[in-house]
């Protein structure tokens, strides 16, 4: 007996090229980097001797490695407690503003249109210890100078300082099309009921747009944890590696020592961090709900 099976095959037509270039260009990279991650990899003559866990426990054991780590975290952190919050609290000041709304909204995004390079290079020059704008500016108050990007204790903050300037992006959109969607009769009854602005906006608003800030959360957390451009463009990860990350790490590892073995390895374990802690992540908010 015959199985007629019913298959769409328009769908899967339109599908198959982007699926085929997502496992070309990602998923075949991911295992071809854990397959590498276990060899003494050599150009000559790929991949080399194989040594197994050797990389592994070779990294494990690198006062480098681990204060790159260091590094990553503590701009996690920086960037989560200055820049993070922002696209949210501007989408609440938007849904407040009546009258040129979508000007200021435009406005918002104008930043963005900045290629990224160019933005820090011109904070990179407002750096400048002998000719910076911010020198400059803290000089007629009575401040400074001060080396921005050569003092240990405040080059990841200056490094992190741009972004706090900088437009929210696609972020802001989000979450003022989320807030827009909360129903206006469930505002207008808890402001009746006497809930002033504060009250309103943790207990109705926050709520409401969670689902869209544990997304944005995620994408922000693995976009700040693999952060590479802005970091090389404003120090090359100086000075005595205090902005070193473990991104750039594993580029340098890789294309200035030739140890492809070993940034594989690198590699592996910080996709496994933030595969943990994205799954965290959603382990936390599942259990709120």
């Amino acid at each position: 007996m015959r199985i007629k099976l019913n298959i769409r095959w328009m769908p899967i037509l339109f599908l198959f090229p982007s699926v085929a270039c997502y496992l070309l260009f990602k998923y075949y990279p991911l295992l071809n980097m854990i397959y590498i991650s276990f060899f003494d990899y050599s150009l000559v003559n790929p991949p080399g001797p194989f040594i197994g866990l050797a990389n592994y426990m070779q990294i494990l054991h690198s006062a480098t490695f681990w204060q790159a780590v260091r590094n990553t975290f503590i701009f996690f952190a920086l960037y989560l407690g200055l820049t993070f919050w922002l696209p949210i609290v501007q989408a609440l000041l938007l849904t407040e503003i009546r009258r040129a709304n979508a000007l200021f909204r435009f406005l918002y995004q104008l930043p963005t249109i900045v290629p990224l390079v160019a933005g820090i290079l011109v904070w990179k020059w407002m750096y400048n210890p002998d000719f910076g704008l911010l020198n400059y500016w803290l000089s007629k108050i009575g401040l400074g100078p001060y080396l921005w990007l050569n003092d240990l204790h405040i080059t990841k903050l200056a490094i992190v300082l741009p972004s706090f300037f900088a437009g929210s992006g696609i972020s802001l959109l989000l979450y003022y099309s989320a807030i827009r969607s909360i129903p206006a009769d469930i505002l207008e009854a808890a402001k009746m009921d006497g809930a002033g602005p504060w009250r309103r906006m943790w207990t109705m608003l926050l709520p409401n747009i969670r689902f869209i800030v544990i997304i944005n959360f995620v994408s922000f957390m693995s976009g700040v944890l693999l952060a590479y451009d802005n970091i090389y463009v404003m120090t090359q990860g100086g000075p005595a590696g205090s902005t070193t990350v473990v991104s750039m790490l594993i580029v340098n590892t890789a294309f200035q020592q030739s140890k492809f073995g070993i940034s594989g390895a690198m590699s592996l374990c910080m996709f496994l961090i933030i595969a943990l802690l994205t799954v965290l992540q959603n382990k936390i908010s599942a259990e709120k709900d």
